[in-house]
């Protein structure tokens, strides 16, 4: 019995000791509290896109407390995306959400799994994919957080380093395609995220470049190769990462790194990242006190801390250091240097290097580091205690793994209500026309706000999409009309066909018209700007061809073997 059990494949095991991760998940009706309480609604939103045909998803009709907002415009589409292809099933709100975050963890495991094994072999291919998995970070997102797209990036940081590697070793057009694809996945779940990454990014191309035994490829060949996988990734996620990254100048952004949001509020200490065993599911403050952990796990900083000293200790004793050891022992170094960056002795470097504080919370770089910790950890594989580090691993961390607070909850309660309420004007700033001086106060009223001078108005045929309306109005005198639409570049309106203009009131950046008495046929819609136009048509084409190149390779492959 315990030979057959030897000898099933390490993915079994991978998938079998996960489950204790997400066991919470596979609860049926229940619900965790989590501070970024905005999944089931995003996805709503999401899916009203979809069925009313606008795709990509940039505007939604509830948030900014029913004035819409430009949600998906600024803020990555992945993991909604994948829950739209979940909504297809026929489940519920809540348990897509649930769902996506299995998703979550099998995929960051096995993305782990391909890496790691294919530097330290099966076993340290589940050591690593494992500790990724019971990194506590990885339960701060999820059940704490409820920080879906930063945990879903974390998916592709083993992706995008696998295939560099193996690009660096065979320039081939699969290889390029899937570092693309691996790209893009990232550049679609978190902008920030994506931005801490690059240095890993640009020490592991080096890594790779400078390790190879037996070089038969050009440094050319190689080098236009990943470029051209890089810049091909970012065409393919073109359509939301130009406009996300242009189109802020029209909206307010400042307040997302203001006050509470500011960098220098959330730095650790040394307690809290190597020594604290303290788990809770409260804010993140200034100073020591703060009601969430920024622990980096006992097995994840030990560990490479132990194979640090043993590759130094090598060294002065003259012993040869086998290739895998030399790869954790820089990875585990690069990863205490990002653990560090979290400390508030680093705030000159943070005051230096200033995109760094676009990430808002330093702690942020945790997520970076315990994926360099988890994949340097595969290199103890060859020491005969895997399974009794496993055990370790699983009975230390497990208990992180679960919520604080949860209980039952329907989609009615989480739709109606303060619940409602709360959805459709949390982080109402964040993305705020440039347009309004302040958030609504008051939830928008249907169509119409009112009008100067009040008058008494018919409203006739009014039906609405995501992001248009339709109504007919009759006027007894010259008005101005306030209609329940927050301004923002490229919103439209028509009278009976006709393109007319309308003013933005500047309290609450609502769209306004100007109409004489009489008859009026209002159609608003928001159309695309210039770089919304360019960046689709980039990535529409760009997936065209994704999927031609793909679909010739695999035919090639099939014809040849016939």
């Amino acid at each position: 019995m315990l030979a057959r059990l030897k000898r099933l494949h390490p993915i079994f095991w991978l998938i079998l000791l996960s489950v204790p991760a997400f066991r919470f998940l596979l609860l049926p009706g229940q619900y965790w509290n989590m501070q970024d309480d905005m999944q089931l609604i995003r996805q709503m939103e999401m899916e009203k896109c979809f069925k009313d045909g606008q795709i990509p998803c940039r505007w939604v009709p509830d948030l900014g407390f029913g004035y819409g907002y430009p949600q998906f415009n600024f803020y990555p589409p992945l993991p909604y995306l994948v829950g739209q292809i979940v909504r297809l099933t026929g489940v519920s709100y809540i348990a897509t959400v649930k769902i996506v975050a299995i998703i979550h963890f099998l995929a960051a495991g096995l993305a782990m799994y391909l890496l790691a094994s294919s530097i330290f072999g099966p076993t340290g291919g589940l050591l690593s994919s494992l500790f990724y998995i019971y990194a506590p970070y990885r339960a701060l997102n999820i059940y704490v957080r409820g920080a879906i797209n930063e945990a879903w990036a974390s998916v592709f940081f083993p992706l995008i380093l696998y295939f560099i590697r193996k690009t660096i070793l065979k320039p081939t057009l699969p290889n390029l395609l899937l570092l693309s694809l691996s790209v893009s996945g990232l550049l679609l779940s978190h902008n920030p995220m994506a931005m801490v990454f690059s240095p890993v990014i640009l020490f592991w191309t080096i890594l790779c470049l400078f390790s190879q035994k037996h070089k038969t490829v050009p440094l050319s060949s190689q080098l236009s190769t990943l470029a051209a996988g890089f810049i091909f990734g970012f065409c393919l996620s073109a359509f939301f990462t130009l406009p996300a990254v242009i189109e802020t100048k029209y909206v307010q952004i400042d307040t997302m790194f203001k006050n509470y949001f500011s960098y220098l509020a959330h730095f650790t200490n040394l307690y809290q990242l190597f020594i604290s065993n303290f788990w809770g599911d409260g804010p993140s403050v200034w100073g020591p006190n703060d009601e969430m952990s920024f622990m980096v796990g006992y097995l994840h900083w030990i560990i490479p801390l132990f194979l640090i000293l043993f590759v130094i200790y090598k060294f002065i004793r003259h012993q040869k250091i086998n290739h895998p050891l030399l790869i954790a022992f820089f990875l585990n170094i690069l990863g205490f240097a990002y653990v560090l960056l979290t400390h508030e002795r680093t705030t000159p470097i943070w005051v230096l290097l200033s995109p760094l504080q676009k990430i808002q919370f330093p702690w942020r770089l945790l997520n970076i580091a315990l994926f360099l910790f988890s994949l340097g950890v595969g290199a103890i594989s060859r020491i005969k205690i895997v399974i009794p580090v496993l055990i370790l691993l699983i009975t230390v961390n497990f208990t992180h793994f679960y919520p604080v607070h949860s209980g039952p909850l329907t989609e009615k309660e989480k739709f109606s209500g303060l619940a409602w309420t709360n959805q459709v004007t949390s982080g109402i700033y964040d993305y705020l026309p440039k347009t309004a001086r302040i958030a609504p106060q008051a939830g928008a009223q249907e169509f119409v706000d009112g009008t100067y001078p009040a008058v008494d108005y018919q409203l006739t045929g009014a039906k609405h999409g995501t992001d248009w309306l339709f109504f007919n109005i009759h006027l007894p005198q010259k008005t101005l009309v306030y209609i329940s639409q927050l301004a923002f570049p490229e919103f439209r309106v028509y009278d009976f066909g006709q393109k007319i203009s309308y003013l933005v009131e500047p309290e609450l950046g609502r769209i306004t018209v100007d109409l004489e008495a009489g008859n009026h046929q209002i159609y608003l819609k928001l159309y695309n700007t210039p770089i919304r136009h360019l960046a689709n048509a980039i990535s529409f084409s760009s997936w065209l061809i994704l999927i031609f190149l793909s679909s010739r390779f695999l035919w090639t492959n099939l014809t040849s073997k016939k």
